[in-house]
């Protein structure tokens, strides 16, 4: 009699790999092509996940969430999202005129039926912020409002 494999803490028994195959084939099949929804594939010794597109990761899985998201985001920036034109939004910040500038930051938006995707530029000044669609074109967000704490406090 042929003794099955009992399923156990190892990602390397069959019985994990026939689970991550069957959830990749369930995660692949019949998406969309340019839709990138990530899913959690079966582990159990910790963290793993793949993208829609077949993007994996290198590793079976991590023992925490930090370095999964890491290969996530590495994978969106050079693979999916358009790369960042300072230049622009140095022009969109000056015309808002939202001070010196602190930094920007991308928007990323996780829907259904879009997967993730970009949705912008979010540029922050000492003054306030703006935001840059993905066609360029921004408008100011808001201006920074100083604190009251010390009349609150009393």
């Amino acid at each position: 009699m042929t003794k099955i494999t009992e399923l156990g803490l190892d990602d390397d028994l069959p019985g994990a790999a026939f689970a991550r195959d069957l959830k990749t084939q369930m995660i692949t099949g019949g998406t969309e092509a340019g839709v990138h929804r990530f899913e959690r594939l079966p582990s159990y010794e910790g963290w793993a996940g793949m993208c829609g597109c077949g993007f994996e990761t290198s590793e079976p899985s991590y023992d925490s969430l930090g370095p999964l998201l890491k290969e996530i985001r590495e994978h969106l920036e050079r693979d999916v999202f358009p790369a960042v034109d300072e230049a622009a939004l140095l022009k969109e910040a000056r015309f808002f005129n939202i001070g010196k500038l602190i930094g920007y930051h991308r928007l990323i938006e996780t829907t259904d039926e879009h997967g993730t995707r970009h949705t912008g530029w979010l540029i922050a000044g000492v003054e306030g912020t703006v935001r840059v669609r993905p066609d360029g074109i921004g408008h100011v967000q808001g201006r920074w409002s100083a604190f009251t704490t010390e009349t609150q406090e009393g």
